[in-house]
C-alpha cells in the first residue's frame, strides 16, 4: 500500500478545496508538494499517518521529508493519500476528498 504526502503552498486555496471536498489531479500537483512518499505491506489507516506526522519527530516512521516544503509539520489543509484514497487533514484528523483526473 502506497502512502503519500502532500502540503500545500498556498494556504489560500485551502478554505477553497475544504469547501467543495474534491480537487483535480492538475491542482494537486500545482498547489501542493509531495513531501513524504512510502510503501507499507501492512495496511495503515489514516489515523496513524496524522498521528505520526503530528508528533514532534522531522521523520515519520522513520524516513525522512523532501526539502521542498512550505511548513515542517503537517497542517489543516494537507493531503494524505492512502492508495488510491484522498484525506483532506482538519485540526483533528482528517476527511475524504475526491480527486478528478
Amino acid at each position: 500500500m502506497k502512502v503519500r504526502v502532500y502540503f500545500c503552498k498556498e494556504p489560500d486555496i485551502q478554505s477553497v478545496i475544504a469547501r467543495r471536498n474534491k480537487i483535480s489531479r492538475q491542482a494537486l500537483d500545482t498547489v501542493y508538494n509531495l513531501v513524504w512518499e512510502c510503501e507499507f505491506k501492512n495496511i495503515v489507516n489514516v489515523g496513524k499517518i496524522w498521528l505520526k506526522f503530528n508528533e514532534k519527530k522531522k521523520s515519520p516512521f522513520g524516513i525522512a521529508l523532501r526539502k521542498k516544503r512550505s511548513h515542517d509539520k503537517i497542517a489543516s489543509g494537507d493531503i494524505i493519500q492512502v492508495a488510491t484514497d484522498f484525506y483532506m487533514v482538519q485540526e483533528v484528523g482528517a476527511r475524504k476528498i475526491q480527486v478528478n483526473d
